[in-house]
């Protein structure tokens, strides 16, 4: 497990979705909830860039009008 130190930091190559600290972080990060981060990491993995782009790709989905 990771070391913090008092500022806390994280691992920014990998998300450790069951870390609390990490969890709240890339939540935040990524504009997202921590159950629906949770769910995207469970889809696509830890990478940070995997889920941004998972995560960017359902917004525009979402924001984009109905046919």
């Amino acid at each position: 497990m990771q070391q913090r130190n008092l500022a806390g930091s994280v691992d920014e190559i990998r998300i450790n979705a069951n870390d609390m600290f990490e969890c709240k972080y890339w939540a935040k990060k990524f504009g997202v909830t921590a159950s629906e981060l949770k769910s995207v990491v469970k889809a696509v993995g830890d990478s940070p860039s995997a889920v941004r782009s998972r995560i960017e790709k359902s917004a525009k989905k979402l924001s984009s009008p109905a046919i």
